[in-house]
């Protein structure tokens, strides 16, 4: 591969001629943290990679195309970026497939190579034969089959990307459809397609899920490093030199040996193990000094957080209301136990603890909710959740239930997703369609999520007598198709807000359930 301006040999599935196609990268950087932004010392990983892709023939054009209208300091560094590496601008359509379906149309393009601002660890090889399935008519569409974000790409052609553009997931004009979710709208559409399979470890995509970026984060710095290296030109596009990329920077000598430990679980499985190392990672700087009893709320069926925090706390309770499953959850407990003490560098802040951690004997899953367990007052001391709350109908009950259980100095550390869960592509789409619904008309709708927004769980917290801190709020700027008047008068990091993590703690001396001494 050509990586600013060096020369390597291009890279082809044996025996597949290459047969580019332009290249599209459907991004909306409206924070410095987005994804398209990742890179180190100045340099921007997308832009670099998109114009290595053009160089070498595997794409005949590098376009980056953002919704129009988009300002801010983010828009203007990613334009900036590509402009200098030769990749071209296109502003457009607010969703991703009216982007995609408008750039084809103006150009001309019969097929197009898609990719997202988390492209990292693409495969040179499986690009060539996904242009090459298209190009020549053998496929509407080919896309990377079971892959993480890092990974994904999709090549469609334009009878294809006009079915993605024209369907609708309600009877109004669709939300933005992720491009992570083109390949199963496309299959539902009766779209001929090609996965590519095999690209993808189970051992590699929780070690990239879990410590090199996820949830819109920007990619690992320390791994841009390494794939930017300009002794290793041709690294970008190599499978092999991004195995051992991953390998120095997350410390695993042996990947069959991981995969090992992971397999038995499915691929969702292993992406929420990945998220749960993530959690862990964000709650561990939190931790109140008095560590006798926590609570995990939705712990799910792999609550590894869990079995990872009962190394620091006399006991836990791991709380999921819905049927658990057995096998997976004894499965993750041995997996904790097992990356311990094989694998703690995949563990942030954990030592190898030995096969007999403490997770073993202090921590208790339980088919209940909070409220119905009849704790004692003042028995908690750390309450914590992900992507949970935002599903509780009766959050005010819940939080007095939180005020009378915690300790004092007791502290809760929540992430709550704030998007509209609804539709194709949920854990990737970022929009906000279930605002055309005020509060009262949502509920009858039964929608999936409760419509709070981040000031209305401040509030409610600090009613009851907490501190409450929003950490890492971020927000982008995707408004329904008509907003409701209930909500015309919020600020809009408030109202657009997808995903924020939430503080709160007990004043010291607060008397249970008693909000006015605080």
């Amino acid at each position: 591969m050509t990586i600013a301006g060096r020369d390597a040999p291009a890279q082809a599935a044996p025996g597949t001629p290459l047969r580019a196609v332009p290249c599209v990268a459907l991004v909306r950087p409206a924070q410095p943290e987005d994804p398209s932004l990742s890179g180190l010392d100045g340099r921007r990983f997308l832009p670099e990679l998109m114009a290595a892709l053009a160089a070498e023939g595997v794409c005949s054009r590098a376009v980056a195309a953002v919704p129009s209208g988009l300002e801010g300091e983010a828009v203007l560094e990613l334009r900036r970026a590509c402009l200098e590496a030769g990749v071209e601008w296109f502003e457009g359509s607010e969703t991703p497939q009216g982007r995609l379906e408008q750039i084809m149309e103006v150009n001309g393009w019969e097929a197009a190579l898609v990719l997202t601002g988390y492209a990292a660890l693409l495969d040179g090889q499986a690009l060539a034969r996904a242009c090459e399935a298209v190009a020549s008519g053998r496929a509407r569409a080919a896309w990377g089959g079971g892959v993480g974000p890092e990974r994904f790409f999709c090549v469609v052609d334009r009878q294809a990307a006009r079915a993605l553009a024209g369907r609708a997931l309600s009877g109004h004009a669709g939300p933005p459809l992720p491009p992570t979710a083109f390949p199963a709208a496309l299959q539902a559409l009766g779209v001929e397609g090609l996965a590519i399979d095999g690209l993808e470890s189970p051992a590699e995509r929780f070690v990239t899920g879990a410590r090199l970026a996820g949830e819109g984060r920007p990619l690992d710095a320390e791994l841009v490093r390494a794939v930017l290296d300009p002794a290793r030109p041709g690294a970008w596009l190599d499978a092999s030199a991004q195995r051992e990329a991953l390998r120095r920077r997350c410390g695993v000598a042996d990947w069959e040996a991981l995969d090992a430990a992971v397999a038995p679980l499915p691929a969702d499985c292993l992406d929420r193990l990945a998220a749960q190392v993530r959690l862990f990672d964000a709650l561990r700087e939190h931790l109140p000094a008095r560590r006798g009893r926590f609570v995990e709320l939705g712990a799910g069926s792999v609550p590894l957080c869990a079995c990872l925090l009962a190394e620091h706390f006399r006991e836990g309770l791991a709380l999921e209301p819905h049927v658990l499953d057995e096998a997976a959850l004894a499965h993750t407990r041995t997996l904790a136990r097992t990356l311990r003490s094989a694998w703690p560098g995949l563990l942030p802040g954990v030592a190898g603890a030995g096969p007999e951690a403490p997770e073993a004997r202090a921590l208790c899953h339980e088919a209940q909710r909070l409220e119905a367990l009849n704790l004692p007052g003042g028995s908690v001391d750390f309450i914590y959740s992900r992507m949970t709350l935002e599903h509780v109908d009766d959050m005010e009950s819940l939080s007095r239930e939180f005020a009378r259980v915690l300790a004092p100095e007791g502290t809760m550390l929540h992430r709550v997703d704030f998007r509209d869960h609804r539709g194709e592509g949920e854990h990737t789409a970022v929009h906000f369609d279930f605002l055309r619904h005020g509060p009262e008309e949502w509920r009858a709708l039964d929608g999936v999520t409760n419509q709070l927004r981040v000031s209305d769980y401040v509030s409610l917290w600090d009613n009851l007598g907490f501190a409450v801190r929003v950490l890492d709020r971020r927000w982008r700027r995707v408004p329904p198709g008509t907003l409701h008047p209930f909500w015309a008068n919020r600020p809009e990091e408030d109202l657009y807000c997808y995903d924020a993590l939430l503080v709160a703690r007990r004043a010291a001396g607060a008397l249970h359930g008693d909000p006015s001494c605080s």
